[in-house]
């Protein structure tokens, strides 16, 4: 299995986006594929994808819960039979386990552990391809998750304030030991006359830069026509290896 993540270093940097096209592209090339909407405080993969309220994230998460009130959490297990009914079913055929519809979930105390829980469970099934919308929260499941990942990427862009945001990021992660020099930057879109080149931003961090993608459009539709999506399919074939 081939995991992807998508952090979005800043609100709206289209890391939603890209997780959805990415797996989109995915299943449509015939790899069995599952989207994973882990941005539990702000996902809303459900609406874009016009999907139902339920089941989702939360009702995995709720169940978890249940079960930890008789095993420890530590302990809980579930087979893919047990765990497949908490997904939907796109009409693409793609898997998807849908946005958080509880407010309270992402201050639950046990939450690392029940997103390692479900993350672990679909790690170890037959899918070919996971791509996880890790949302632009730093949280320690999301540490985990980019950790896990064979290609953990960071949505970026070279305005100068967002630069100085992704520094800090990379702050936090060497303080809890995070191998830094696993992540690839995707820069959403080109820079504008004043801005540094991705190169620079990416040399100043020791970086790689996975791509750098066109301005999205206003109103994009899922797999829209055009040089958007046809770099993320470059961008995907690339990370297969192709």
């Amino acid at each position: 299995m081939k995991i992807i993540s998508i952090y979005g270093v800043t609100r709206q940097s289209g890391n939603t986006t890209i997780a959805e096209e990415l797996a989109l592209i995915s299943q449509n090339k015939g790899h069995k594929t599952i989207l994973l909407d882990l941005d539990i405080h702000h996902g809303d993969v459900t609406e874009r994808l016009k999907l139902n309220p339920h089941p989702n994230i939360s009702d995995w998460c709720e169940d978890i819960y249940r079960r930890s009130r008789k095993t420890p959490i530590i302990f809980v297990k579930y087979t893919p039979f047990e765990w497949s009914a908490f997904l939907q079913k796109h009409p693409s055929g793609l898997d998807v386990l849908a946005t958080n519809t509880n407010p309270k979930l992402p201050h639950y105390g046990n939450i690392y552990y029940e997103i390692m829980i479900i993350f672990n469970a679909i790690k170890k099934s037959d899918y070919d391809v996971m791509v996880v919308d890790t949302g632009n929260v730093p949280t320690s499941f999301n540490y985990m998750v980019l950790e896990e990942s064979d290609f953990p990427v960071l949505v970026v862009d070279t305005f100068r304030y967002n630069v100085q945001m992704l520094k800090h990021f990379l702050w936090d992660l060497e303080d809890v030991h995070f191998p830094v020099e696993k992540l690839q930057l995707l820069f959403n879109r080109e820079p504008s006359p004043i801005e540094d080149l991705p190169e620079t931003v990416a040399k100043e961090f020791g970086l790689p830069v996975l791509g750098v993608l066109p301005e999205m459009e206003k109103g994009l539709e899922t797999l829209a026509r055009g040089t958007f999506s046809r770099k993320l399919v470059e961008i995907f074939d690339k990370m297969m290896g192709k």
